[in-house]
Parts: structure tokens; C-alpha cells; sequence
């Protein structure tokens, strides 16, 4: 027999789920610049020594090893919003995801507390 309570637990679920996507699939539709790399700050020097100052590079994975490139402090304003926005993108692909997994599973299980089992169907 069906599970009506169940199933409109579930509804309600989908529909906050659903709501949320949409949110998320706005944001990652908005036009915007990104550089598709990490920004990491390093000490570097000598073993006796280490710079006195930061100095900022580009972090990315090309043909499975990682590449750094050094940032002029003149760019580094614009190069960590670039980077961030790459940053704040994938967070929301991820969470994205995350969403389209969980409601995929909740459509099954709707489907599951709306049917009528074959052993209990009296034709």
C-alpha cells in the first residue's frame, strides 16, 4: 500500500532540493572571469634565510603535474579576485552535484512510496 506521509515527506524535500538547485544553477550561469588556477603564497629563500616578504604564485595541474608561475605584486590584486571566482565555481559545481545526487536518489525513493506493491494489488 502506498506510504502517503512518506511520500509527501518526500515531495517536500524535492521541492526544498529543487529550490536550492536553481539557486546554485543561476549563480553558475552568471557570466563571469576566472582563471582556473589556485594562488598560494610561499616564503622561499635560502636554508639559511627565509624572504623577509610573501611572494604569490599560480598553482595549476597540467598533463598530471603542477605548475607555478610567480605573481607580480602589481597583479596580485586582480589575479586573486580571477582566482577566486574560479574558486567560488567550482564550490557551487560541487554543491550542484551534490544536489542532483541527493534528488536523483529522492526520485526513486518517491517512486518507491507512491507505488503499490504487486502483492498487495487485488485487480
Amino acid at each position: 500500500m502506498p506510504d502517503s506521509r512518506r511520500a509527501s515527506r518526500i515531495r517536500q524535500q524535492i521541492a526544498r532540493l529543487h529550490a536550492e538547485r536553481s539557486t546554485v544553477e543561476a549563480a553558475l550561469l552568471r557570466h563571469r572571469r576566472m582563471l582556473a588556477a589556485g594562488l598560494i603564497a610561499r616564503h622561499l629563500g635560502t636554508a639559511e634565510a627565509k624572504r623577509a616578504s610573501v611572494a604569490f604564485y599560480l598553482s595549476w595541474a597540467r598533463a598530471g603535474r603542477t605548475r607555478l608561475a610567480h605573481v607580480p605584486k602589481g597583479r596580485l590584486g586582480r589575479v586573486r579576485a580571477l582566482t577566486e571566482a574560479w574558486r567560488e565555481y567550482r564550490a557551487a559545481l560541487r554543491r550542484w552535484r551534490e544536489l542532483a545526487a541527493r534528488l536523483d536518489a529522492l526520485w526513486a525513493e518517491l517512486g518507491e512510496a507512491q507505488a503499490e506493491r504487486p502483492e498487495d494489488f487485488a485487480p
